[in-house]
């Protein structure tokens, strides 16, 4: 079993980096610095993927520049693993808080447990899980639960990737951007049914503002700013919320 393990990091962002590093390190936890792509003020007509009419139709509002460097900064990621002989990719964002001490240990016993019984078929772990919805526990190390995540967490400050989820993920997310990255993959995964999560959580935010979407980096814009939204946005988040938890309800049912 080989595990490659990227840490999503902006150039210029020494503090953020020895942050994450520190802690890492005091977990002995290998990982390689993947430069994450800077989308901060730029026009959306740099980035030839995106379809702004699809996104005010399914999101009802405009992505912003970051939200766009994030998507390409996961699908970076996705990229590169996809050309190495890995098994799994864990993906962390550099504003990590480890909250659990056996950090490391926890995510090798989980994938040791998952090499060897292939017969889960899984896509993607949620390790910075907020809250944990229509789920169904698989097994249990360390005092965590690894489960079914059928209504997948939207975070994606850390997670981890199988290889052909990998692949099935970049071949539905390259070539069209409509969606920030953490929505479309958890509207992806609740329909597929083939996500899993790490309950409780082993990192979480650790609340410092985002060099890359927060109000610094995209002059006060924000993701949830009220000033770009159409009419209709409130409608449109409860339609997908609902649509999701309906493939979620139904793949957990099966599952039974």
């Amino acid at each position: 079993m080989k595990v490659e393990a990227y840490l999503i990091n902006l150039d210029g962002s020494h503090a953020r980096l020895e942050t994450a590093t520190k802690q890492l390190a005091a977990q002995n936890f290998q990982f390689e610095r993947f430069a994450a792509y800077d989308g901060r003020g730029k026009p959306l007509s740099d980035f030839k993927e995106y379809n702004d009419v699809k996104a005010n139709d399914v999101m009802g509002r405009s992505l912003i520049s970051s939200e766009l460097g994030c998507y390409k900064s996961h699908l970076g990621c996705v990229e590169k693993f996809l050309k190495t002989d890995a098994d799994y990719l864990v993906v962390l964002e550099d504003d990590i808080e480890i909250i659990d001490e056996q950090f490391k240990t926890t995510i090798d016993g989980m994938l040791n447990w998952l090499y060897q019984h292939p017969e889960i078929d899984w896509y993607a772990m949620n390790l910075g899980a907020k809250k944990n919805k229509l789920s169904k526990s698989i097994f249990n190390y360390a005092g965590r639960d690894l489960v079914k995540a059928y209504y997948y967490p939207i975070r994606f400050i850390g997670m981890i990737w199988s290889k052909q989820g990998a692949q099935a993920f970049y071949d539905y997310a390259a070539h069209e951007m409509y969606m920030p990255v953490d929505n479309l993959a958890q509207s992806w995964l609740a329909k597929n049914g083939k996500g899993l999560s790490i309950w409780p959580p082993l990192v979480r935010p650790n609340g410092s503002d985002s060099d890359i979407d927060g109000a610094n980096a995209t002059q006060s814009i924000r993701r949830n700013d009220k000033s770009g939204r159409k009419i209709g946005y409130g409608l449109k988040k409860q339609t997908r919320m609902w649509r999701d938890r309906f493939y979620a309800f139904k793949n957990l049912v099966k599952d039974k």
